[in-house]
């Protein structure tokens, strides 16, 4: 009887031991996926916005942001840093009339952002921040949700 009590105490502790382990890893996975399911459904996407060219041979880096969102605010220093370093052209997409929009970007990222007011539905995105990597068609490579962690940013740079 003793034995069979302490193989049945041993089974509950490696089901519970397991059970930690796999919720853990769904949470670990959900979290620092690459690119999440929303980001997925974007990608292949053509965008097009209202005086907005995309060069031949080039990258478009889209920032859909609000200037209601914090994690957009959070997010500023990585934005201005992208806007300095990055040889991809840059828009910041928001919500927002264009001159609420022009005046919070140009002020919390770089004057030299490029602007658009329009709907972010418009561009197939229900969550700020999200960033949209173009090819010179217009069409979306690479798509993230959400604000970004240390290796998520470094992937944006990557591939820029």
């Amino acid at each position: 009887m003793k034995r069979l009590e302490t193989v049945a105490n041993v089974a509950v502790v490696i089901a519970a031991v397991v059970l930690v382990l796999f919720l853990g890893h769904q949470e670990w996975l959900r979290y620092h996926s690459p690119q999440n399911a929303s980001a997925r459904a974007l990608v292949g996407r053509t965008v097009h916005l209202p005086g907005v060219q995309f060069p031949p041979r080039s990258k478009t880096l889209i920032v859909a942001i609000s200037t209601n969102c914090h994690f957009c605010r959070d997010s500023e220093p990585f934005y201005k840093e992208l806007a300095g370093k990055s040889a991809s052209r840059m828009v910041a997409v928001l919500p927002q009339p264009q001159s609420e929009a022009e005046q919070y970007v140009h002020q919390a990222i770089a004057p030299g952002v490029q602007v658009v007011s329009t709907s972010l539905d418009s561009l197939g995105v229900s969550a700020t921040p999200t960033l949209l990597l173009l090819d010179d068609s217009g069409r979306v490579e690479k798509a993230w949700v959400g604000k970004l962690d240390g290796p998520g940013q470094q992937q944006v740079q990557s591939l820029l």
